[in-house]
């Protein structure tokens, strides 16, 4: 259970590098990672403050408690303007943090059939993307939004 809610704790800092700010001026790579950092540190302590699940009916629980912080997290890093050298990566890095979102639904469906196999499909796919993010967030030049 520990793996899902790195996964959201995960998604959360993908969503992070996303975007905060709102105006029309691109912020230089530091500012970026120092935003989007920020994000992705307040949504994490966010998510480890959930409950550990236990059994599945916990497992419920945090897929539906977690989904709604991990989407704030994602909305302010959508509102950050990379520099343009970054725009493509960014953009695949919060791309792939809402392929994560989607999934929570996927695992809350999966859970409330009490579908084991396909939780730990859910569950895997959502480790692979997160991966990916880590990757991408890390050639960015993030830190908090690049771990686990």
């Amino acid at each position: 259970m520990r793996t899902i809610v790195s996964g959201l704790v995960s998604s959360a800092a993908l969503a992070v590098a996303a975007g905060c700010g709102g105006s029309s001026d691109r912020l230089s790579r530091e500012e970026l990672v120092s935003e989007a950092d920020a994000i992705c540190a307040q949504y994490e302590d966010e998510l480890e403050s959930l409950a550990q699940p236990e059994n599945i009916q916990d497992l419920d629980r945090l897929v539906e408690n977690a989904k709604p912080i991990v989407e704030s997290g994602l909305e302010e890093l959508r509102g950050l303007e990379p520099p343009e050298d970054l725009e493509d990566q960014y953009d695949e890095w919060i791309s792939r943090t809402e392929e994560n979102v989607d999934r929570l639904d996927e695992l809350g469906e999966a859970v409330a059939d009490r579908d084991e196999q396909r939780i730990g499909e859910v569950v895997g796919e959502i480790q692979q993307t997160e991966e990916e993010a880590d990757e991408l967030a890390g050639e960015i030049g993030l830190q908090d939004c690049a771990s686990d």
